[in-house]
């Protein structure tokens, strides 16, 4: 080895021992606190939950959310809306208004997950891999009840939950007064002198007519859905029948 090379390693490990001892002064105090605010950044700094985006919603009880890098699809807990994307079922009676409430209310927004026992009947993931959690808004408004409560959806009670008493007594108060769902009205007839002009939406297809439109008159009255404009209709997920 020539003097030139031995004195460049020489410097070399020199200045390795410098940087060593710069980083291992810095106060462990300080380690741990920049640990914590790593955390808090990821969790939304919200001990009581995770503050999360809704980056799409699937269907009413049935969102995906951004947690960090990761995408998570949610399954609401305590609820369960009419079917419009299940496989194996037809679209179900105010499955696309329900859809169309939860995609208006929290498509694109931040809200806070808030997760049940784990250990609880029924668990924290259920048989299609989702997470069960209630979403609350950044109001403070537990979403999940809130469509149990405006007759979006059922209180669903098969596993027991947290807020089981509350889901239950708004499920009966939405029954009561015919919300949503439990609406009194839905096989109106068109010529009503209620409904009579109004743009008819057929809840097991998806498509809406307009008055006079071949399939105006023939959507059964058990699948009638009623709108006043095609924006209306176009907002709640169905698309106008072409003839």
């Amino acid at each position: 080895m020539n003097d030139r090379v031995a004195s460049l390693r020489c410097g070399g490990t020199k200045a390795m021992k410098r940087n060593l001892k710069k980083w291992t002064g810095i106060p462990l105090v300080l380690v741990v606190i920049t640990a914590l605010y790593g955390a808090w950044i990821f969790t939304g700094g919200d001990v009581d939950g995770e503050r999360v985006i809704v980056t799409q919603v699937y269907d009413g009880d049935t969102i995906v959310v951004g947690r960090g890098w990761r995408r998570t699809t949610v399954r609401l807990i305590g609820v369960d809306t009419p079917e419009t994307v299940h496989p194996e079922k037809p679209v179900q009676y105010y499955g696309p208004e329900a859809s169309a409430f939860t995609r208006r209310s929290l498509g694109g927004s931040w809200v806070r997950l808030e997760f049940d026992d784990p250990g609880r009947q029924g668990g924290g993931v259920d048989r299609y891999g989702r997470t069960l959690a209630y979403v609350f808004t950044m109001e403070g408004v537990n979403f999940n009840l809130e469509l149990v409560r405006r007759g979006y959806g059922r209180a669903y009670t098969r596993f027991p939950f947290r807020y089981l008493a509350a889901f239950k007594e708004a499920e009966r108060a939405a029954r009561t007064k015919g919300l949503g769902m439990w609406s009194r009205d839905r096989g109106a007839d068109p010529d009503d002198g209620v409904t009579k002009g109004m743009i008819i939406g057929n809840r097991r297809s998806g498509i809406y007519h307009m008055p006079g439109q071949v399939g105006y008159r023939r959507v059964a009255k058990r699948n009638r859905i009623y709108f006043t404009t095609e924006q209306e209709a176009a907002s709640a997920g169905y698309r106008k029948a072409k003839r």
